[in-house]
């Protein structure tokens, strides 16, 4: 049986294997090492909502970390990095705990 590949798993396998108790990536990082054809999407360098800790919406990138165990704790668009850390079970699927909705 073939398992299908999604999207993102780039950022899945990336934290799996180089994760720790928090995980900062760039944007550039995205780009130059998870989606070195593509980049990252527009809407994931333009608003923070795309980066919502929320399995419901795959279209978003957000199963890829939760897959992965981890979840967004911090967005920075302008500086262009996000912190993941170890998910907390109980802040899954509860975006107003999402430091961008603030």
């Amino acid at each position: 049986m073939t398992v299908r590949k999604r999207k993102y798993d780039a950022i899945t396998q990336y934290l799996v294997h180089n994760g720790g108790s928090q995980v900062t990536l760039t944007f550039t990082q995205f780009d130059e090492l998870l989606f070195p054809s593509k980049g990252l999407p527009k809407t994931a360098r333009e608003t923070k909502d795309w980066w919502v800790n929320d399995y419901l919406y795959p279209e978003n990138g957000a199963y890829a970390w939760i897959n992965a165990n981890y979840e967004v704790i911090r967005v920075d668009l302008k500086k262009e990095f996000v912190i993941f850390r170890p998910l907390v079970k109980e802040n899954l699927f509860v975006n107003d705990s999402f430091p961008g909705k603030r």
